[in-house]
C-alpha cells in the first residue's frame, strides 16, 4: 500500500509542481485545451509509474486523471469567482488531490482496524491536540487578554503599514516552532527565536515613540512565548508517560 500511495505522490508532485510551468497554470485558465495537455501529462506520468503493472493499475490511472480534471475544472471555476483568494483555493485543490489519492488507496487495500488504531494511537492525538492548541486556542487566547487594554481599536486609527493577519501568522509559526525545539532538546533556538524577533521589532519600537505600542508589542512576544513553552513541555511531559 506504500508502494502504491508513493507512486500516485510521484505522479501528483511531478504534474502539478514539476512539469507545470507558470504558462501552462495562465494558458489553462482561458483555453481548456491547455487544461487536457496538464491531465494528460498527469496521466502520462501515472502510467509510467504503475508500467510494471499497468494491467492490473489502469482503472486507477484513469479515475485519478478524471478526477483530476474535475478538480481543476472547479479550480479555475473557483479562481474566476473569488481572485483575492488564491492562497486558501491552492489549498482547498491540493487536500481534494490528496483526498482522492487516499480514497484510492483505501479502495484498493481497505482500510484495516490496526491502521486505525495506529492512527489514532495515544501520541498522534496527543499532536493532534498540540497543533490546534498552537494554532487555534493561542490566538484566540491572546486576543482575548488583549482586549482588557483594547490596543487594538486604539491602532485601529493609524495607517495600515502591516499585511492583513501577518501577525497573527508569526505568532503561530513562532508557537510551532518553539513546540518543535523542546520536542528535539534545541532550547537554544527558542534564544535566537526571541532574539531574532527582537532584532526586526526594534525598528518599529524606535520608530514608534509610543509607551503603550511598546508595552503592547512586548507583551504579545512574551505571551506568545510563555504560551509555547507551556505548550511544548506539556507535549514532552505527556508524551513520557504515554504508552
Amino acid at each position: 500500500m506504500i508502494i502504491f500511495c508513493l507512486k500516485l505522490l510521484l505522479a501528483h508532485i511531478l504534474g502539478d509542481f514539476v512539469f507545470q510551468s507558470k504558462a501552462l497554470v495562465r494558458e489553462r485558465k482561458e483555453n481548456i485545451a491547455y487544461l487536457f495537455l496538464h491531465v494528460g501529462i498527469h496521466a502520462l506520468l501515472l502510467v509510467l509509474c504503475f508500467l510494471s503493472d499497468l494491467y492490473d493499475n489502469w482503472p486507477v490511472i484513469l479515475f485519478v486523471s478524471c478526477s483530476h480534471l474535475l478538480i481543476d475544472s472547479l479550480k479555475i471555476w473557483w479562481e474566476r469567482k473569488f481572485p483575492y483568494k488564491p492562497f486558501h483555493i491552492f489549498v482547498v485543490d491540493q487536500v481534494l488531490h490528496l483526498a482522492t489519492i487516499a480514497a484510492v488507496a483505501i479502495h484498493q487495500y481497505g482500510l484495516s482496524v490496526e491502521w486505525l488504531d495506529g492512527l489514532l494511537s495515544e501520541k498522534n492525538l496527543l499532536y493532534l491536540l498540540t497543533l490546534l492548541l498552537t494554532v487555534c486556542v493561542s490566538p484566540i487566547l491572546l486576543r482575548v487578554f488583549f482586549s482588557r487594554w483594547k490596543q487594538e481599536n486604539e491602532l485601529e486609527g493609524k495607517p495600515a503599514s502591516s499585511l492583513t493577519d501577518a501577525g497573527l501568522l508569526i505568532g503561530i509559526m513562532e508557537r510551532l516552532l518553539i513546540v518543535l525545539f523542546i520536542q528535539l532538546g534545541f532550547l537554544s533556538g527558542i534564544g535566537f527565536l526571541l532574539a531574532a524577533k527582537s532584532i526586526f521589532r526594534f525598528g518599529d519600537l524606535t520608530n514608534a515613540r509610543d509607551t503603550k505600542f511598546t508595552e503592547y508589542i512586548l507583551l504579545g512576544t512574551l505571551a506568545s512565548f510563555v504560551i509555547g513553552v507551556a505548550i511544548g513541555f506539556g507535549l514532552k511531559l505527556a508524551l513520557r508517560y504515554t504508552t
